[in-house]
């Protein structure tokens, strides 16, 4: 194993890869909000009020469980493949633990604003 491919340097490429993620989460939690006023904003035209206005401590906190949720998972996965995956490079250890965290902190963040993540798939 080299020092390109120590656990230490799949640990660099996860913070790396974990900001990348949380961003994504931001964006998620961005998109969501503002669908959610767009949709707030039409039932108010139309008369239908069984809406409730979109809340921002509500997806303020959404955006910090899925963050939290993010790094938590992202370290798990790498204590997991701290073993197994010593023959592959370092950034594609750190790619399969952030892209695991960052799929479970997404289902994370939707469950908390009350989204059902299964709904979300198109084949369901």
């Amino acid at each position: 194993m080299t020092e390109q491919d120590s656990p230490t340097a799949a640990a660099v490429w996860a913070v790396a890869l974990v900001v990348v993620t949380g961003a994504v989460l931001a964006a998620l939690d961005w998109a969501v909000l503002v669908l959610h006023g767009l949709t707030y904003g039409m039932a108010q035209v139309i008369g239908t009020s069984e809406l409730s206005p979109p809340d921002t401590d509500r997806y303020g906190w959404a955006l910090a469980v899925g963050v939290v949720v993010d790094v938590v998972a992202t370290a798990a996965v790498l204590w997991l493949l701290r073993h197994a995956a010593v023959q592959w490079p370092s950034w594609a250890t750190a790619l399969l633990a952030a892209a695991v965290g960052g799929v479970v902190a997404a289902c994370a963040l939707l469950a908390v604003l009350g989204i059902n993540p299964l709904d979300v798939l198109p084949f369901r």
